[in-house]
């Protein structure tokens, strides 16, 4: 079949037989990249091989190295001396100091400006990032900005179609590859408003759909960006971006507000 495959096709096959395991953990835009074609072939020879796309073939190249059970975790190890949660929580931690890393300066102190003097900033994200898109906008409403966010994707791109100019959309994706959370950047894009996307893969379609990309992962770290990984670097950048929009806020009486209300719900 590899012979019979155009030529493009055939270079992207060829890379995935040589590191299945490397090709695994790549974005598509890394392995198109790495194969010198476009996205949009990696994806068409996903979809000659019978899958959905690029998505679907990963996983399949997960469940073939025994990896798709694991959730980002390793196998318990015997004869390890740590604890198992001693030794995945220093896993995360680790995580964490690497993707601290990662970010760049200047495009963190581009987003947490850009929020800081935002009308209405929405947060958006799929699957695991919904629940992050969520929690992130819990934290600035205590802080009295003006946020939302929606777990349906497709109200979450009603919602981006609204937006404006002095707006911001904040897309959460792990992967960067999340097409619905893509397409919600993509409108707020057109409908005026900043951008700003957090992942963990470099390269992925989302950093091309933003206008400020803040990537939390080490990319020579394949692990960190394996489709189980636990997020837990976004989960800390999402709180680092936090603290900087309210440095930024003036005194007001909007924590002070939130503690009242969410200690009302508290025995």
């Amino acid at each position: 079949m590899l012979a019979s495959l155009p030529d493009a096709e055939r270079r992207v096959a060829e890379i995935v037989l040589a590191q299945p395991t490397k090709a695994g953990y790549d974005s598509v835009g890394r392995l198109a990249e790495r194969a010198g074609v476009s996205p949009a072939t990696v994806v068409r020879l996903s979809r000659r091989l019978g899958y959905a796309g690029y998505a679907a073939l990963k996983l399949a190249i997960a469940h073939e190295a025994g990896r798709a059970d694991q959730f980002g975790y390793s196998r318990a190890q015997a004869g390890a001396t740590a604890s198992l949660h001693e030794r995945l929580m220093a896993d995360d931690a680790h995580s964490i100091r690497v993707g601290a890393h990662a970010i760049d300066a200047t495009a963190f102190e581009e987003a947490h400006a850009a929020i800081a003097v935002a009308q209405h900033v929405m947060f958006a994200g799929v699957g695991a990032s919904a629940a992050l898109a969520a929690l992130a906008t819990f934290r600035f409403s205590a802080l009295g900005v003006r946020v939302t966010s929606a777990m349906d994707p497709l109200v979450q791109h009603l919602q981006a179609d609204t937006l404006h100019a002095g707006d911001v959309c904040v897309a959460i994706s792990h992967t960067g590859e999340s097409r619905d959370t893509i397409d919600v950047a993509t409108a707020a894009s057109q409908a005026g408003a900043t951008t700003i996307g957090i992942t963990s893969s470099a390269g992925s379609p989302l950093t091309q759909a933003v206008q400020i990309a803040l990537i939390c992962a080490d990319q020579h770290e394949p692990t960190a960006r394996e489709l189980f990984a636990n997020p837990v670097a976004i989960v800390s950048a999402l709180g680092a971006l936090h603290a900087g929009v309210a440095a930024r806020l003036p005194a007001s009486a909007a924590p002070a507000a939130a503690a009242r209300a969410i200690t009302s719900h508290q025995y």
